[in-house]
């Protein structure tokens, strides 16, 4: 693939991210708000919901978006979605495994409720 249809598929990508989140609730969490317990290997992160089953989300600041849950990673291919367990930080107890993260995944699912 050369190298402008690269570009325009990662501009198209990031605007069909955009024009898709543009009037979702979003939730705003940082390190500073978990303090050790926070999971992820970036500072903060923007938690969205989509649904009907909740699919948990997370953006970073550089616009990418990451697939929290199952329902989420199931379709992550088709959105454009990176994994989140990409931005998962070790467990301090055992560095082979993830840390946990279903607290922000319960806050991301909570969003599809609101209006």
């Amino acid at each position: 693939m050369n190298q402008g249809i690269k570009v325009s598929v990662c501009i198209g990508v990031l605007f069909f991210s955009v024009s898709v989140f543009a009037d979702a609730t979003v939730h705003a969490v940082s390190s500073k708000d978990f303090g050790d317990a926070w999971p992820f290997t970036v500072d903060s992160v923007d938690l969205m919901c989509d649904g009907p089953s909740p699919k948990a989300l997370a953006r970073t600041s550089d616009g990418t978006v990451y697939a929290l849950n199952g329902s989420a990673r199931s379709i992550a291919k088709t959105r454009g979605w990176a994994d989140g367990r990409d931005i998962t930080k070790p467990s301090p107890s055992m560095q082979a495994v993830k840390m946990d993260y279903s607290n922000i995944v319960q806050i991301a699912q909570e969003l599809c409720s609101q209006p």
